[in-house]
């Protein structure tokens, strides 16, 4: 990270003395001298969580487009975690879309999740504007993420925990996918999204908790490892 942009920057709040933290509304102003290090970076932290055949962040489907936002986690070695994500309006309302996060196993346990979902939901001044609750997306087949993003839900489809199904979450859920995945398709009401996840396999592990009964859960409706759930939630910031 240069000193011009941690001079505009400046860091986040961090909780932790070992860790600086660098946010970026808008993903363009990091310079594009600094792009391609930083895209190597992600791509080296998603290939130790995932098997990787070929990157996943290219310059032609890059984390530094105009519509993506970013934080960034430092240690004293270099990158240790980010967050993409999107601001968007899905019927009417604010919203969030989790594009990717990543943190490396050595670093995980320690909040950094948690973390990035509470800055990202401040991000959205839905609470300032009145707007109460927001719709919030994300993609994934691993059972944590998905158990930690629903945790946050007053709402979510696919509910996989059980639940009624919400036809105005999966209208939410479709017009999301459509916005954000022209010409894939989603299959319903399981919101399953086939092939997702073609270059990269998730690293299966023992589950405990909640996320143990959402891997079950996973393992009957998308037991392909190259699929994925594309889920939408209500959060209430």
């Amino acid at each position: 990270m240069s000193r011009e942009l941690r001079r505009q920057y400046g860091t986040i709040k961090s909780p932790w003395p070992d860790y600086a933290v660098y946010s970026f509304p808008d993903a363009t102003r990091v310079s594009p001298a600094e792009q391609r290090p930083l895209m190597d970076a992600m791509n080296n932290i998603i290939a130790v969580n995932w098997q990787a055949t070929e990157p996943h962040w290219t310059p032609a489907s890059s984390p530094f487009d105009r519509k993506f936002s970013l934080i960034l986690v430092y240690d004293a070695s270099g990158l240790v975690a980010f967050s993409v994500y999107r601001r968007l309006r899905i019927a009417g309302r604010p919203a969030i879309y989790r594009s990717g996060t990543e943190v490396l196993p050595v670093h995980q346990g320690r909040g950094l999740y948690g973390f990035f979902t509470t800055e990202i939901l401040r991000s959205t001044g839905a609470s300032d504007s009145g707007d109460g609750n927001i719709f919030y997306g994300w993609r994934t087949r691993n059972p944590i993420v998905w158990a930690a993003n629903a945790r946050i839900c007053e709402q979510v489809t696919p509910s996989l925990l059980g639940g009624a199904r919400d036809a105005a979450l999966q209208a939410a859920c479709v017009e999301m996918c459509t916005l954000l995945y022209p010409g894939k398709s989603l299959e319903m009401p399981g919101m399953i999204m086939r092939g997702a996840y073609g270059h990269i396999k998730h690293h299966r592990q023992a589950y405990h908790g909640p996320a143990s009964l959402v891997d079950e859960a996973m393992q009957r409706v998308i037991p392909d490892p190259a699929d994925a759930l594309f889920s939408v939630g209500l959060v209430r910031v």
